[in-house]
């Protein structure tokens, strides 16, 4: 049984009290008081919480600690001074699973070599609650149970309003076969109308902004009056009407003068400064403090936050806010069509040509360009004002406080939503990474917020058939690694996905899972930090594939570990066509750029952050699947996680709106609607969906040039044996047109907390 290979689920431990030192003559006394002492609390080697320095020791303290570890586990309590250990008590991890869920007591201390320390001890309260008691999506929403995450900031919302995107843009063309309600919308079209129609405040945050970035390109677009007009001009034009725009973006620190303020990110943080200097709007750069890397982590929340009209109420005003994994800047404006080369010459891509993952490239030399796949949300209700309240924590942390305006002086404002709108169906709740040096305040005395991480891992526990995942990143797991299992890298959502298959196989019960990964994470391939990262993806995907190969064995299944789990990316590859841009220089021969220019083909980019669970609930936001995301104390970052409740002749209904996001997904990225889609869990759709997968790679990699025609889903390049090895395929170690190997290769120079 899994159960018995691993300590699977939530271990809430509660910390009360140590023995008060007693000293024995004064000067002991002067030096105790001096050193307030603390708690950590350790699975192995990664430590998992840490109370607050307390000089009475009393603490009182209570965490929620995830776990998916191996059941040989050893679980280390530590009571600490800055300067020394006082003590430490440990259990085996199996202690907690086959003998008793609960330990409770005063427990004397033992030193570092395990001997009694004299007089000192420490009470708390350790109770492990298995995963597998999680109850389902259906039967939570079904019955109302869900009260959302515990330990986040934000609680969850009622009567909310969310609008779900993918891609900046779409073209009029683009029309799933989907009931009406589900018509993909336009994201910065509707950006550019929320901008337009703010009265009173614009709040945005940003990894980066382009103040010249043109919002509207499309000719049949139903705002005209928008087309060619950069967010920049139009936030300096809001701000000069008396709106409140500030805007607060991440100071990348190697944007220097040195390199023309470009930084080693090009985020265009110093250039926007310089835009909006001596004008109505207040632009600010934050950087991203950290006690020991101030220059590697960054602020990579992307929100959105304006006042906009109550629907059917032309007086009343309310909150809306965009959240998600799109960057007002360059190169984030695509269509479904995902072009390489056709754009070029167009209002499309004319003036934002961007390629960063060849050296060299640029317009005048022409495409490939980069296609670029995201996803995002707009929300309404209560869970918009929770945004807007993460701005002001981060303002009033790291700018000017009096420069916020108070939301009960906006006249006419409506908290929560409106009587008008009541019916919204919506429940959301808005999620963060983040700490004590990027917001405040922080609740509960944490100094770091994981709820995203947490959120997820939640998720997951209460699937039941299937998760759909688009990631830019997707690496955790490490204590499973064959290697580098100190790398850091502990976040569980890898291994709970496993952990949720092999659950699945024990039980006799069909279950799936599909990733979209980009082919490589954006950067030269070949590069120091990509292949790293490729290094770290391939252990992750080694060691789940490994689990289900395992349950499979064990279970006698006739099956292969790719029923359950398959890895895809996006690729285009686009026939030469006349009226295509004609650069007036080439890339130079037996180049990566002339390779991928004359075999007319690119990865598409994947940089959403979504997951969706068995259609019945969606995580989506800024945050990556690796530690860098998931940390906390890392980026920053900000998600939701939302569901809508459903009447009983709505639980009939095929097609709900989180399933017709993504059916319009899978309609973008497969060119189709098979009947088959409406039940991902099942091994038709899962053959259906990985053959797409395996012909659109044959036709990506192969050497004759061949149109894709629009369908850009394709198998990650692996092969995975049925016994669950990772192997590099025969006929590709490398990424077609690189040096790059698939499987990455571990960094001699740059250390795994830069990387994960």
């Amino acid at each position: 049984m899994e159960g018995k290979k691993f300590l699977h689920g939530t271990l809430e431990v509660t910390i009360f009290h140590a023995t008060p030192f007693i000293p024995s003559f004064p000067i002991s006394c002067l030096l105790a008081t001096s050193r307030p002492a603390y708690v950590t609390i350790k699975i192995g080697p990664h430590k998992m919480a840490k109370t607050t320095s307390e000089r009475d020791r009393i603490w009182n303290q209570t965490f929620q600690i995830l776990c998916a570890h191996p059941i040989d586990s050893i679980i280390t309590i530590t009571v600490k001074t800055k300067c020394s250990m006082l003590g430490k008590i440990q259990f085996d991890a199996n202690q907690l699973v086959s003998h008793a869920s609960l330990i409770n007591g005063f427990f004397p201390l033992l030193t570092v070599d395990g001997k009694p320390k004299p007089k000192l001890g420490l009470q708390f309260i350790l109770w492990f609650k298995p995963a597998d008691l999680e109850p389902s999506w259906g039967k939570l929403i079904d019955n109302g149970d869900f009260k959302g995450l515990r330990n986040a900031t934000f609680p969850q919302r009622s009567n909310c309003d969310v609008i779900l995107y993918h891609d900046a843009h779409h073209l009029p063309s683009f029309q799933p076969p989907l009931p009406i309600h589900a018509v993909p919308k336009k994201l910065w079209e509707d950006v550019y109308k929320a901008l337009e129609e703010a009265k009173h405040i614009i709040y945005i945050t940003g990894w980066s902004l382009n103040p010249k970035m043109v919002l509207v390109r499309d000719p049949q677009t139903e705002i005209p009056r928008a087309r060619g007009v950069a967010i920049g001009e139009l936030l300096k034009q809001k701000a000069e009407e008396g709106v409140a725009v500030r805007i607060m973006l991440w100071n990348d620190e190697t944007s220097i003068p040195l390199i023309k303020n470009k930084g080693l990110m090009r985020t265009h943080d110093e250039d926007a400064l310089a835009y909006f200097k001596n004008t109505r709007v207040v632009c600010r750069l934050c950087p991203r403090l950290h006690n020991k890397f101030p220059t590697f982590f960054s602020h990579h929340q992307k929100t959105l936050t304006v006042d906009t009209r109550v629907e059917n109420s032309p007086s009343n005003r309310e909150i809306m806010s965009f959240i998600g994994g799109v960057d007002l800047c360059d190169g984030r404006y695509d269509t479904e069509q995902h072009s390489l080369f056709r754009t070029l010459n167009t209002e499309h891509h004319a003036h934002d040509f961007y390629q960063t993952n060849i050296t060299g490239a640029s317009i005048h030399r022409g495409g490939p360009r980069e296609p670029w796949h995201d996803a995002h949300a707009c929300i309404t209700g209560e869970a918009a004002w929770d945004v807007l309240t993460n701005f002001e924590e981060r303002w009033i942390k790291q700018c000017d406080p009096s420069l916020l305006i108070p939301a009960s002086t906006v006249e006419n404002l409506n908290k929560p939503s409106p009587p008008s709108v009541s019916d919204r169906n919506w429940k959301v709740q808005v999620f963060r990474s983040i700490d004590h040096f990027s917001a405040s305040p922080l609740s509960n005395k944490v100094s770091t917020e994981q709820s995203i991480h947490e959120a997820y891992v939640e998720a997951i526990r209460k699937a039941d058939r299937f998760i759909y995942i688009e990631n830019q990143y997707f690496i955790g797991g490490c204590s499973l690694w064959d290697k580098d299992q100190n790398s850091g890298c502990i976040n569980l959502i890898p291994i709970e996905i496993a952990l949720k298959v092999t659950n699945k196989i024990r039980a006799r019960e069909r279950f799936s899972v599909y990733v979209v990964i980009p082919m490589w994470p954006e950067g030269i391939p070949e590069s120091e930090s990509v292949q790293d990262i490729l290094h770290w993806t391939w252990e992750t995907m080694t060691a789940m594939y490994k689990l289900i190969g395992q349950a499979i064995k064990e279970t006698g299944e006739k099956a292969h570990p790719r029923d359950y789990l398959n890895f895809f990316c996006l690729a285009n590859r686009e026939e030469e066509r006349e009226g295509d841009l004609v650069p007036p220089f080439s890339p130079h021969h037996s180049t990566s750029y002339w390779s991928a220019q004359t075999n007319r083909r690119f990865m598409v980019y994947v940089h959403s952050k979504l997951m969706i669970v068995d259609d019945l609930y969606i995580l989506t936001g800024s945050a990556n699947i690796n530690q860098r995301s998931m940390d906390g104390a890392r980026d920053t970052e900000i998600a939701i996680g939302c569901y809508q409740t459903r009447t009983d002749d709505e639980k009939q209904k095929i097609v709900s709106e989180i399933a017709a996001y993504r059916m319009s997904l899978w309609y973008e990225h497969t060119g189709r609607l098979e009947k088959v889609f409406e039940e991902p869990h099942t091994l038709e759709c899962v053959d259906k969906i990985r053959s797409i997968g395996e012909q659109m790679w044959e036709i990506y990699s192969g050497h004759e040039v061949v149109d894709m025609e629009g369908v850009h889903l394709v198998s990650y390049p692996v092969s995975v044996r049925e016994d669950g090895r990772l192997e590099e395929l025969a006929s590709c170690r490398n990424f077609p047109d690189t040096q790059a190997p698939i499987s990455g290769r571990r960094s001699k120079i740059l250390p795994s907390i830069f990387t994960t």
